[in-house]
């Protein structure tokens, strides 16, 4: 038989679960942070060919830039704050649903003729699978004319490489606003 003694020992017991789990998860700092428990994620660096400050203000230009537009389902791009060497923006989904918070850093490499990057895209709100969101969110803020996109100033040369993304299907980054 059920007692409210044994109703409020489970209670107690759940909520201690849950605020314990809450309490738990790591804010990783090189990431935007997010205040779901349980969020999508991308975190990955990427080794430009060009300066830092060349590849910073392409970013900054499609984050800032009316002329850019979203290949990936026409979301619209946001700057927070830029300053040397760092670049905080945020992503809005097409549908105006879904925001997502993005992070850069700039480290010159290479006696400051290359530079390497550390990227961050990260979801608001509860999800596990994003189908390549967040890291369409990083990627095309830099990818170039080879890979299908529109460079605003500079056309940059890249390689990836994944640290914590999971989903990242190149593919997904380039896509058509749908008409229904």
């Amino acid at each position: 038989m059920l007692t409210f003694e044994k109703v409020l020992s489970f209670v107690v017991l759940f909520s201690a679960t849950i605020t314990a789990t809450v309490l738990a998860k790591e804010q990783d700092p090189s990431c935007p942070g997010s205040p779901a428990w349980k969020n999508a994620k991308c975190k990955m660096s990427i080794d430009f060919k060009e300066p830092c400050h060349i590849v910073q203000s392409e970013i900054n230009l499609r984050l800032t830039s009316a002329s850019f537009v979203d290949p990936h389902n026409g979301g619209t791009y946001s700057q927070i704050s830029s300053q040397e060497g760092e670049v905080k923006g945020s992503r809005l989904t097409a549908n105006r649903k879904w925001t997502d918070l993005l992070d850069f850093a700039f480290i010159s490499t290479n006696e400051g003729s290359t530079c390497t990057v550390t990227a961050c895209s990260e979801s608001q709100v509860f999800s596990i699978l994003d189908f390549s969101t967040n890291y369409c969110n990083l990627r095309n803020l830099y990818c170039n004319s080879s890979d299908g996109c529109t460079p605003v100033q500079y056309d940059l040369t890249y390689e990836e490489n994944y640290v914590s993304c999971g989903q990242n299907k190149k593919q997904n980054c380039i896509a058509k606003v749908s008409s229904s």
